[in-house]
């Protein structure tokens, strides 16, 4: 393996190199073929074949620096009308053409567009290769008009004439896109920034990533500064120092509690599926409520083809495929499903995933660096262990447009992940089961009522579903014979409704006023409980909460005749679970000061009424352990944000810089949302602060892009309540310096890609002094002394990744099928270090003293000491290789 991977690294670097090779400057105005090509052939070692009459009357006008061989043949072919094509390394032999061709690009950026349908008539269908080339061969007429729909862009008929050079054609992105996307390729091809400020990806026009092999939104949006894991999951996505759950999730409108697979590796979203989706880290519209973080809306597409698609792909992980059919010329279907193949066959891709989950120790030190000795038998690996993994999703959607006023979409989601676990530890089994699931529907009509307003109505329904039981089955009563000890049985369930109503409203061609109202009604049930069978204990505990929402909201938008707007937007919010109203004032605005140069700044406040709690003393809890719950304002707080953010753009042609600079107040924090390394044995409320900054530089060299990200955060906590950390200390996810290099080069049908991250370490508490001592059973016990919370931190993470994906055809009779093939690699130098760590401990008596504390119910004060049971450590994915194979039709 590492042979091979240090092959493909050489591969890459050859390519990058032998790309920069070769290169020409050239002076042609209107000069013939003719003494172009004597020009070339005295420039170079290439010689050129042809036939007189072939090249007569064929001219030539050119001037450029530094371009390759390769790239000037193309414009000599776009410009005569003729083939060159180069049958050695020395000799190119030129042709008359016999094809009817065209190259297609965007109007605004002239990057070329691959995957674009080209239609002459229902028999006669291509599609444009990754340089936005396509012919038709065996042409009899002199001309022909050929029909072009690009999702994004306006429609196109063009005439073309054979013989003569390929057509240069342009399509204009949709205006009701371009009239909010103010650099495309912010980030890199299918990553633009709006004029909001919020981020778009557009997965068809998505190119290659590192360590990917498909589009996936969730990773994706990681390239991004500001967004980011903490675990290298899919959907742990951290927006600007918030937690996950902090995170307002939309599909197809449908609100999602859960987002991903095996504990988020994996995300729940089909990469088919996923046209399109917006983000927001800050200067969030006043539509979107219920959330303090970021804003992540998700959609399956709204057009409706011409002609029937689909397509089908397998990687190491699971096998998809999607159809997308008009049923009339105003009505189509979509239609996706994807399933896992773990539970049939196991591949390297899923080994590295295994590895790093069902590893739960490594070595524990003290703060001297002495190893900790613990007396427990609960580490497991998967060579102890035993795993049955696998997950499911369906998704359809119904698209109707009865005339261009209307537009109905009605959408459906179902997902389910399912997970086995057991282990052997010294004399006991331990099996963890776990289901979560997913469902949705949602409704979307959007009517126009006239050229300045437009009316929008929205209803989701959203259930989500997660069950966990745990079972210890060990020898009690020392007669050999295995009892079942222990059940432990965590359940939580959401069910969601809701209805929103928009206007929007055009005063003047520079203003425009939304106004809506928003209702919804989420019910949450949470079963925590244990039994012990052999003594017959039984401890449950049920809550059952409600809350409904009632929230109006406007916006009025200002765009200035330079290109600057200003947005102010208010919502008033009343949930029924606190007996509150609520006030939530937004305002965002950006001022060019140049061209190429834009202030921006952006201030908001946000409430959030259901947020995910960490359980570690109510059950076993081996693997899964959040559990959502609905803020009453007593036990569990709401949680409320205060943000302010500013900084400057610059986006000249090939070039964008972005500096955003941000500061956040979070209150309502408790000690379980929060997920301490140590064990806090009381529900604590606290309150967080955020300083960060965000870098962007990208740069593009016309196939080769490369871009740099970088954040700085400074994330505080506050719980006055908590033993001497009546000041701040470091937050748990308080990851200081993060950077990403990514790089992506595009040779004919080969992508290539490679990019390097790096981030500090994560906060955690250092263990002070530990101690073996005799409890009162006559067993040893480790006594344990904790430092300082959150003074320590985990080694520096950094991985490399990369990725090659080839397109190619694949003919099946009369018709042409795409075709693609990648791999890809995370952590090529197989660098393990651990990201997480987290103590379980509980306060026991000892014989030879310790503590006094008062029983809660007047009792003698016993003598109990904190002892540390377990040291539970999450480690960083090894290498881990992947491979699909996809075909379109």
């Amino acid at each position: 393996m590492k042979q091979f991977c240090l092959v493909f690294i050489v591969l890459l670097w050859c390519c990058l190199s032998g790309y920069a090779q070769e290169k020409l400057t050239v002076t042609y105005s209107e000069q013939s073929l003719k003494e172009v090509i004597i020009d070339i052939e005295s420039k170079t070692s290439i010689l050129f074949s042809y036939a007189q009459e072939t090249i007569v009357s064929k001219k030539i006008s050119l001037s450029k620096q530094e371009i390759t061989l390769k790239e000037l043949l193309r414009v000599m072919e776009m410009q005569t009308g003729l083939i060159f094509e180069k049958v050695s390394p020395k000799q190119v032999i030129i042709a008359q053409k016999q094809i009817l061709c065209g190259y297609i690009y965007d109007d605004l950026t002239k990057e070329p567009l691959p995957y674009v349908t080209v239609v002459i008539d229902e028999n006669r269908t291509t599609v444009t290769d990754t340089l936005g080339y396509f012919n038709f061969n065996k042409i009899r007429t002199k001309k022909e008009g050929v029909h072009i729909n690009f999702m994004g862009y306006e429609e196109k008929k063009v005439a073309i004439a054979i013989g003569e050079p390929c057509a240069q054609i342009g399509l204009m992105p949709n205006s009701s896109a371009l009239e909010e996307v103010l650099v495309l390729g912010y980030v890199t091809t299918g990553i633009d920034r709006n004029k909001d400020g919020a981020i778009t990806l557009d997965s068809d026009r998505l190119g290659i990533l590192p360590g990917l092999v498909s589009p996936d939104i969730a990773q994706s949006i990681q390239l991004i500064p500001g967004i980011s894991t903490l675990d290298e999951s899919a959907t742990g996505i951290q927006i600007r120092g918030g937690s996950p759950d902090q995170n307002l999730i939309l599909y197809d409108d449908i609100k999602l509690y859960n987002t991903g697979y095996f504990y988020g590796m994996f995300s729940l979203f089909n990469p088919f599926a996923t046209q399109k989706a917006i983000v927001y880290r800050s200067g969030t519209s006043a539509t979107y409520g219920d959330r303090i973080s970021g804003i992540i809306d998700v959609s399956s597409g709204d057009v409706i083809p011409e002609r029937t698609k689909g397509g089908f792909e397998i990687d190491g992980l699971s096998v998809n495929g999607f159809v997308k059919t008009p049923l009339s010329e105003k009505i189509a279907l979509y239609a996706f499903a994807r399933r896992s193949y773990a539970d049939v066959m196991r591949t390297p891709s899923y080994q590295s995933y295994e590895d790093k989950i069902f590893t739960n120790f490594g070595i524990a030190r003290d703060s001297n660096g002495n190893i900790l000795e613990l007396e427990i038998d609960d580490d497991f690996s998967p060579d102890t262990s035993n795993n049955d993994f696998y997950f499911t999703d369906i998704s359809s959607k119904v698209i109707l447009k009865p005339n261009k006023k209307n537009h109905l979409a009605i959408s459906g989601l179902y997902t389910r992940n399912r997970l086995d676990f057991d282990f052997k530890g010294g004399d006991e089994i331990v099996i963890d089961s776990l289901i979560t699931q997913n469902k949705g529907v949602s409704a979307n009509w959007r009517h126009i009522t006239s050229e300045k307003q437009e009316e929008k109505v929205t209803t989701y329904f959203s259930e989500y579903d997660s069950f966990y039981q745990n079972n210890e089955i060990k020898d009690e009563t020392d007669d050999g014979i295995l009892d079942l000890a222990e059940i432990n049985i965590r359940k939580n369930r959401i069910t969601d409704i809701g209805a929103k109503f928009t206007s929007t409203s055009r005063i003047k061609e520079t203003q425009k006023i939304t106004l809506g109202y928003e209702f919804s009604y989420t019910e949450l049930e949470v079963i925590i409980s244990s039994e012990n069978p052999i003594d017959e204990e039984i401890e449950r505990s049920i809550q059952e909460d409600n809350n409904l929402q009632n929230a109006l909201f406007g916006e009025y938008t200002f765009n200035l005749r330079n290109n600057g707007f200003v947005n102010t937007g208010l919502r008033l919010v009343h949930y029924t679970s606190l007996d509150k109203f609520l006030v939530e004032p937004r305002i965002n605005l950006e001022f060019p000061l140049h061209d190429r140069i834009r202030l921006k700044t952006a201030i908001e406040r946000r409430n959030q009424p259901i947020s995910q709690l960490v359980e570690f003393n109510h059950t076993e809890l081996r693997l899964e352990n959040e559990l959502w719950r609905l803020s009453d304002d007593q036990e569990f707080p709401l949680l409320r944000s205060n943000q302010i953010s500013g900084g400057i753009l610059y986006n000249n042609k090939n070039l964008n810089v972005d500096i955003d600079a941000y500061y956040k107040e979070l209150k309502g924090l408790t000690t379980f949302t929060s997920g301490f390394s140590n064990p806090l044995e009381n529900l604590e409320e606290g309150e967080s602060t955020i300083k960060g900054v965000d870098f962007l530089l990208k740069h593009s060299w016309n196939n080769y892009k490369i871009w740099l990200g970088y954040t700085y955060n400074d994330i505080t906590f506050q719980f006055p309540n908590i033993e001497d950390t009546s000041s701040k200390f470091p937050g748990n996810n308080d990851i200081t310096h993060q950077l990403r290099i990514s790089n992506t080069l595009q040779l004919e049908k080969w992508q290539f890609s490679l990019g390097w991250q790096f981030r500090t370490g994560k906060p955690i508490t250092p263990v002070n002094s530990y101690e073996i001592k005799i409890d009162a059973d006559g067993e040893n016990a480790g006594v344990v002394n904790f430092g300082a919370v959150n003074s320590d931190q985990l080694p520096d993470f950094h991985r490399l990744d990369a990725s090659i994906l080839y397109d190619f055809d694949i003919k099946s009779g009369s018709k042409k099928l795409k075709g693609q093939f990648g791999v890809s690699f995370l952590n090529i130098y197989n660098r393990v270090k651990p990201l997480n760590l987290i103590y379980k401990a509980e306060r026991k008596p000892l014989d030879d003293g310790g503590i006094a504390i008062e029983g809660t119910d007047g009792s003698t004060p016993e003598e109990l000491e904190l002892i540390l049971e377990q040291v539970i450590q999450r480690f960083s994915l090894g290498i881990t290789p992947n491979a699909v194979f996809r075909l379109f039709f």
